[in-house]
């Protein structure tokens, strides 16, 4: 007698084999990589940057405003600043700028309005940053004679140093602080944030 019940269900053409192992992996890594390329395609910024040139009209405008936690935190906050700092990147390798600031950045037509310094020469790991500032102690002995220039005009700075400079790194957005000890680098810096805080002229 034959066991009809046992005959269907071994020639089952419905049923499926289970797939060899390589081609699992094959799969999986495909749908690994296809959510990479949309997620990178999704959190790209195609924002226009347009760059505005050092003016001393620049220390008419506000100061840089500190950005909030919650805007650190923001994904597409991050990926603006990036962006942001891209452009400058390209402007520095075709003009001879040394620091640069949210001052002289548009974005979709609109004026950057927060604390960021751009360095076309960085110092250490050191190439952009968020809210800035310097945290001068009374072992600051040491003075140098800084020559700053911003637009058309050049002066004699007396900047004092070492000092603690505090900020938002622009790649990890994390604070750190860095103690500046070199005279060059305490020029550049003091620079800087005397720009993003509208008191250079």
């Amino acid at each position: 007698m034959v066991d009809f019940c046992n005959f269907n269900r071994r020639n089952n053409i419905y049923h499926d084999k289970p797939r060899p192992r390589w081609q699992r992996y094959l799969i999986y890594s495909a749908g690994f990589f296809t959510i990479v390329i949309i997620s990178i395609w999704i959190l790209r910024d195609t924002t226009p940057v347009q760059f505005s040139p050092p003016s001393l009209e620049d220390m008419l405008k506000p100061r840089g405003e500190m950005a909030s936690r919650s805007q650190l935190d923001n994904v597409h906050w991050r990926v603006s600043i990036r962006h942001a700092s891209k452009a400058l990147a390209e402007v520095c390798q075709t003009h001879e700028y040394t620091v640069l600031t949210h001052k002289n950045i548009i974005m979709d037509g609109i004026p950057m309005k927060y604390s960021y310094i751009y360095l076309c020469r960085p110092f250490g790991n050191i190439q952009a940053v968020v809210n800035a500032r310097k945290v001068v102690s009374d072992n600051a002995i040491k003075s140098v004679t800084c020559i700053e220039t911003y637009g058309n005009k050049t002066k004699h700075v007396v900047r004092k140093y070492p000092f603690s400079l505090k900020y938002i790194s622009s790649q990890t957005f994390q604070p750190q602080t860095r103690v500046v000890r070199k005279a060059e680098e305490a020029c550049t810096w003091l620079h800087a944030i005397d720009i993003v805080d509208s008191i250079w002229d």
